[in-house]
């Protein structure tokens, strides 16, 4: 059955309570539907995408929810199991808040560049709320495995002017704990073009890093199978790797 969504004003009604219950100072980060509902590019959203920047932060926000009607959902779907939430909190009239602590899907970090171009929304009580920046909310929505998602992002892009060198420089500090993400991007940035036709001036670039990844793992894969360096490389080129390529990762 279809989640009932809730509009950006029932969004700050409920925060409003959860701030007013805080017994300590917390900064919640919004992203997804939340965000893009106070941007105007949607009028409603299924959940409330939070992260914070620790566990203990994350707890205290939680610690109050019992309180307004909210539990603690012990099965989840897939989705949303695979995006390694810290929690996940419904109350009965199915409002629902998906709880991260440091990280979002169990991947990309909650980073310092992402802090500084998120926005001061709301503060009510013990708690600010700070929204993601549409570059960041782009960023975050790319390594979901939601079909909405790519609706999400072909929102934003049509509505907002997005630096997407920002995009680019987020990514290589994301990479370095994070190396899949460039190949999650590059795929849906091709999600985002055979559905909404929209190319972001970024897929060269995206498809040229996930290619890197690719060849660094292929190489790695095959020096642990007992490959020398040689035949590791040789094998590669046997599989279409280009000479550009192989002298790029030796450089790595």
């Amino acid at each position: 059955m279809e989640r009932k969504e809730f509009s950006k004003q029932e969004l700050l009604e409920m925060l409003e309570k959860i701030g007013e219950k805080l017994g300590k100072p917390v900064v919640a980060f919004m992203l997804g539907g939340g965000a893009m509902c106070f941007r105007n590019q949607k009028i409603s959203t299924r959940d409330l995408d939070l992260v914070f920047e620790n566990k203990n932060q994350a707890l205290a926000f939680c610690g109050v929810l019992p309180e307004l009607g909210f539990g603690k959902k012990g099965r989840l779907e897939i989705e949303y199991e695979e995006m390694k939430a810290e929690g996940i909190w419904e109350e009965k009239g199915g409002f629902r808040i998906d709880v991260f602590a440091g990280k979002v899907c169990g991947a990309l970090e909650l980073s310092e560049g992402v802090r500084e171009r998120s926005g001061k929304l709301v503060v009510f009580g013990k708690l600010e709320v700070r929204t993601f920046s549409n570059e960041d909310v782009v960023l975050f929505k790319s390594v979901t495995d939601r079909d909405r998602d790519v609706d999400d992002i072909a929102a934003i892009v049509k509505t907002a002017s997005l630096d997407w060198n920002g995009i680019k420089s987020e990514i290589r500090e994301q990479t370095l704990h994070y190396p899949n993400l460039p190949t999650l991007m590059f795929n849906k940035s091709i999600d985002l073009k055979e559905k909404h036709e929209i190319s972001p001036p970024i897929v060269s670039w995206l498809k040229r890093k996930s290619n890197e990844q690719i060849l660094r793992l292929e190489f790695k894969q095959r020096l642990e199978a007992g490959m020398t360096k040689e035949q590791a490389l040789d094998s590669l080129a046997k599989h279409g790797f280009s000479k550009k390529e192989m002298e790029k990762l030796l450089e790595s």
